[in-house]
């Protein structure tokens, strides 16, 4: 689904704050997960590997190869991680506003 150029342009906008914010959010998942690993390094890695596996696809699903025939789906990515603030996300149309809300 296209979104209107504007919208392209105000996501272009905000990508770089949006990636900065979701790698900085998988480091604080990973310092919980280092913290809390009670002497059992082996499964504390593996629990890490699992983290880090998932956490890849979801940076992945909002941010790889960004088109404006794909970004409505980032959009409603990044909503449904909270990664957008909501101060952001209202800076799109009230169309796209309205279209991402519905199908979340």
């Amino acid at each position: 689904m296209s979104i209107p150029e504007r919208d392209w342009k105000i996501f272009r906008k905000f990508q770089d704050e949006l990636i900065s914010k979701a790698c900085e959010s998988v480091f604080v998942k990973v310092d919980k997960l280092s913290a809390a690993r009670s002497n059992d390094e082996h499964q504390a890695y593996l629990r890490l590997y699992d983290l880090i596996q998932v956490e890849n696809k979801l940076i992945a699903e909002m941010f790889d190869n960004p088109t404006r025939n794909n970004v409505f789906f980032k959009i409603i990515a990044l909503k449904r991680s909270g990664i957008i603030s909501d101060e952001q996300f209202k800076q799109f149309s009230e169309e796209t506003q309205k279209s991402v809300t519905e199908l979340l």
